[in-house]
């Protein structure tokens, strides 16, 4: 096995561990919270990490632009651009952290216009804010920069198997402080601590395997435009998502309050970590999409979109279903009858992720095509169309029409008019309005599907227990049945099956090959 391979098993064994941690421990965390404090508490929680992600926009784009920038020098091993470069991202990242620091300052005196109702009498907010945003803006300090090296010299894992290492002890220390003090206070003071030993400790195995590349010297101007432009590209990327997800629990708590976004959350929690495992598809066959984008022709390639779209809806309708039938059982077995939302709440999670997921192929082949820089204006319009109607809608429906604002940008602008971009730009001989019409048949099967399927699970009664386990048992095979008679009637459903036993094959090959 060469070292590019071997590195890249080893980065994607790590990324899956940590993925694995970083949803397993905070949930327990999560849960001990509400069991032994409240959901106050876990409301604050969640509402302060929405702060800091909102103002920790500027970093967006930055550090990926400067790995991106070290890939070229560390193929030529270039030791004085890696010197050069490096130094630029510790200067860039100490002002983020002052400047992250500085907002958030500005920004505390309106806390208490952001929460609605009442706040828990042992808690001052404006101490408890000064901790998250010491945490926050203490991550871009500490051998922070050294990050980029291991990298750049494709060792993500070592920061994988670090971050694992370090969010154990974070969540096993808060965790049994919870249980013996009951105090917030020391839950949240152990945040800035491990931050700080995370970045140390990634610092130090830097300097250890890299000990010649230190920040020093100074980049060109070409150099600087190129990742002036890199970066803009990236953080539009980045910018719809993170301030999506960030100013609807902001609104939230807003309009609703504390509980109602301590809610909110166990239910994005679940929904987003369940989208963490299944983006691993589309990105496991990124490069794959990318060298067939540059050396297939047209058609073959929009015959692999296709394909890859029905697979793809195969596997995140499945999920939704899941979803659909297990939110409710899961939810009251995990923290109460008091603690959830309605069904028609239930829905729109559900509708929300499926939009999610249908623009995940979608974004892999704008991508592929080198089409980032053509969508800048629709991420910009989303977000601010977003906030807009979370507000409004917000306002007379509450979180359901906080949900409803962000499934209509989305739809819309999210995927509507990035599915636009592809086909008028990369596509441009295919009919977009075909490939509208079916999403909307997919959504639609999705639908049937998971009503049939709700609707045998009601015929089982007992207790919560019995009713989930029919609930699992009947979403392991019934609704792959019906997915399995329902997509035979899509044209590129043989055309699935090929690419499935292609990917199937080559992943065996290349196995065999590297044993």
């Amino acid at each position: 096995m060469d070292s590019r391979s071997k590195n890249g098993t080893r980065n994607i064994v790590a990324g899956l561990l940590n993925r694995l941690v970083l949803i397993a421990l905070p949930f327990i965390a999560r849960t001990v919270i509400i069991y032994i404090l409240g959901s106050s508490y876990l409301g604050l929680n969640s509402l302060f990490s929405s702060i800091l992600m909102v103002l920790n926009l500027s970093e967006l784009g930055i550090g990926s632009a400067l790995v991106y920038s070290m890939y070229k020098p560390v193929a030529g091993n270039d030791k004085v651009k890696l010197c050069a470069l490096l130094a630029v991202y510790k200067k860039i990242y100490r002002l983020i952290g002052i400047g992250v620091l500085v907002l958030g300052l500005l920004f505390t005196p309106f806390l208490r216009d952001i929460i609605k109702g009442e706040i828990p009498n042992d808690i001052n907010i404006y101490i408890l804010y000064l901790v998250y945003l010491f945490n926050t803006s203490v991550s871009y300090f500490a051998y922070a920069h050294k990050k980029a090296l291991l990298i750049a010299y494709q060792r993500s894992d070592i920061l994988s198997n670090v971050n694992t290492a370090i969010a154990v002890g974070t969540n096993i220390l808060q965790i049994v402080l919870l249980v013996i003090t009951h105090d917030y206070y020391f839950y949240v003071c152990v945040f800035p601590i491990f931050t700080i030993a995370e970045n140390l400790w990634a610092g130090y195995i830097s300097k250890k395997r890299y000990p010649d590349i230190e920040p020093k010297g100074s980049i060109d101007k070409m150099d600087q435009e190129a990742i002036k432009q890199h970066t803009k590209g990236i953080a539009l990327q980045q910018l719809c998502s993170t301030s999506r997800n960030s100013l609807d629990s902001i609104v939230i708590s807003m309009f609703l309050g504390l509980t109602a976004i301590a809610i909110y959350s166990n239910y994005f929690y679940i929904m987003i970590s369940i989208h963490v495992f299944l983006y691993q598809v589309p990105n496991s066959i990124r490069a794959i999409v990318g060298n067939s984008v540059a050396s297939e022709t047209l058609e073959k390639n929009y015959r692999d979109f296709g394909s890859m779209y029905l697979i793809y809806m195969w596997i995140s309708g499945w999920c939704a279903v899941c979803l659909f039938l297990l939110y409710q059982p899961f939810m009251e077995l995990w923290v109460g009858k008091d603690l959830m939302f309605p069904l028609s709440t239930v829905i729109l999670f559900c509708l929300y992720f499926i939009l999610l997921s249908l623009s995940d192929i979608i974004a892999l082949y704008k991508d592929a095509a080198g089409l980032w820089w053509h969508g800048r204006y629709r991420v910009i319009i989303e977000a601010v169309a977003n906030l807009i109607l979370n507000f409004l809608l917000g306002y007379y429906w509450g979180v359901e029409g906080i949900l409803w604002a962000t499934i209509i940008t989305m739809a819309i602008l999210g995927h509507g008019y990035g599915g636009w971009i592809v086909f008028h730009y990369y596509f441009k001989d295919k009919s977009f309005i075909a490939f509208i019409a079916k999403q909307i048949s997919y959504i639609l099967i999705i639908g049937i599907v998971s009503y049939i399927t709700y609707v045998i699970a009601q015929l089982f009664e007992g207790d919560i227990v019995y009713r989930l386990a029919v609930c699992i048992g009947l979403c392991i095979f019934l609704p792959n049945i019906l997915f399995f008679v329902l997509f035979r009637i899509f044209p590129e459903y043989n055309d699935a099956v090929y690419f499935l036993k292609g990917l199937i094959s080559n992943a065996r090959n290349k196995s065999i090959k590297d044993v």
